[in-house]
């Protein structure tokens, strides 16, 4: 009985805090330059894909866009 109300307590506070909201994009750069001189970064959180002009990074999670 306990260990029954012990998961679903931890099933509520899971729930609760939801924990996969507050995970943001982290983006890597791709270091090899694609054919008009952008760069390629790419995001290990969610998986998109941005190019942009070498020294610029990008500032926005795009998770979840069709745009990616």
């Amino acid at each position: 009985m306990y260990i029954v109300l012990g998961l679903l307590i931890a099933v509520a506070v899971i729930l609760i805090v939801k924990p996969w909201h507050r995970r943001a994009c982290r983006w890597r750069e791709d270091r090899r330059a694609l054919a008009d001189g952008r760069v390629l970064h790419r995001c290990v959180a969610c998986g998109a894909e941005i190019a942009l002009p070498r020294g610029r990074t990008p500032q926005t999670c795009r998770a979840g866009r069709a745009d990616r």
